[in-house]
C-alpha cells in the first residue's frame, strides 16, 4: 500500500472551487500544498490554517520563444491571446479595428475571435513574435462571476514579455511585486480603439519598453528558481 504523502501543485483554483478543494485537503491530510495564485494562499490559509501553502508563480521555458522582429516590422498589429475581455473586445469591434486585428473565422464563415488554437507550437510562438501590440487581461476582470477576486499572474504575460509585444490590458499585482514595475499599457476602457490606433502609428516608441521587458522575463520567468524553493519547502516540510 503507497504510505507516501499528497503535495499539490495547483492552478485555476478560483472561488467556485473553493470549498471542493478545502473538503479534498481534508481528506488527503496534506501538509503542504503549492499554489500559482498568491489570493488562493491567502483563502486557504483561514480555511486550513494547519495546511501550509506556498505561492509558485506560474512559470515556462524562456528558450521556447524568440524576440522576434523590432516592432515596427511585424505583420500582426493586434492579437488577443488567451481568453477575451468581452467588453473591450466588442468595443475594438464596434470601433472598427477588424482589418487591423488577427481575427479568426469558422469554416461557416463566422467570427470565432481571437484566441485561435494553432496545430503547432511553433506557429503559435511565430504568430506571437510577430504581433506588436498582445492583449491581455486577468481572468478576475474577464469572467468575474466565476473568479471573484482572483488576479494571478499567468503565462501569457510571460509569452507576451519574451515575445517582446507592447501588452494592452491590465498587470496582476502578482506581476508588479514580483519584477519591481508595471510592464503592460493599461488599458483605456473609454477609447479602446483611440488608445489602440495611438500605439501603432507610435509603435516604435514602445521599443524600449518591451525590450527591457524581455530581459526581465528571462530572468524571472523559468521554473528553475520555482523548483529551488519547491525543494526548499518539501525538505522543511515532508519527511
Amino acid at each position: 500500500m503507497f504510505q507516501g504523502e499528497i503535495v499539490p501543485m495547483l492552478w485555476d483554483c478560483w472561488p467556485s472551487t473553493w470549498d471542493r478543494l478545502e473538503r479534498d485537503l481534508k481528506l488527503t491530510r496534506c501538509r503542504l500544498c503549492f499554489v500559482t495564485a498568491s489570493d488562493v494562499v491567502r483563502e486557504m490559509s483561514k480555511r486550513l490554517p494547519d495546511v501550509h501553502f506556498v505561492h509558485i508563480p506560474e512559470g515556462l521555458d524562456v528558450n521556447d520563444y524568440t524576440e522576434g522582429k523590432r516592432l515596427a516590422d511585424r505583420q500582426i498589429d493586434v492579437y488577443e491571446l488567451g481568453a477575451q475581455h468581452k467588453y473591450f473586445h466588442k468595443k475594438l469591434l464596434d470601433g472598427g479595428l477588424s482589418e487591423q486585428c488577427k481575427w479568426v473565422y469558422s469554416t461557416r464563415g463566422q467570427k470565432k475571435g481571437l484566441a485561435c488554437v494553432y496545430d503547432k507550437w511553433e506557429t503559435f510562438t511565430s504568430q506571437v513574435a510577430d504581433t506588436k501590440i498582445i492583449i491581455s487581461f486577468p481572468m478576475c476582470m474577464r469572467n468575474p462571476k466565476e473568479n471573484g477576486c482572483v488576479a494571478t499572474l499567468t503565462m501569457r504575460y510571460w509569452e507576451a514579455m519574451l515575445s517582446r509585444c507592447v501588452i494592452v490590458g491590465h498587470c496582476p499585482q502578482e506581476l508588479m511585486d514580483m519584477i519591481g514595475y508595471n510592464p503592460v499599457v493599461e488599458a483605456d476602457f473609454v477609447d479602446p480603439c483611440g488608445q489602440i490606433e495611438h500605439i501603432l502609428s507610435h509603435i516604435s516608441d514602445y521599443q524600449s519598453m518591451v525590450d527591457r521587458n524581455r530581459s526581465v522575463a528571462c530572468l524571472f520567468a523559468p521554473w528553475r528558481a520555482r523548483m529551488d524553493l519547491i525543494f526548499a519547502e518539501l525538505r522543511q516540510y515532508i519527511h
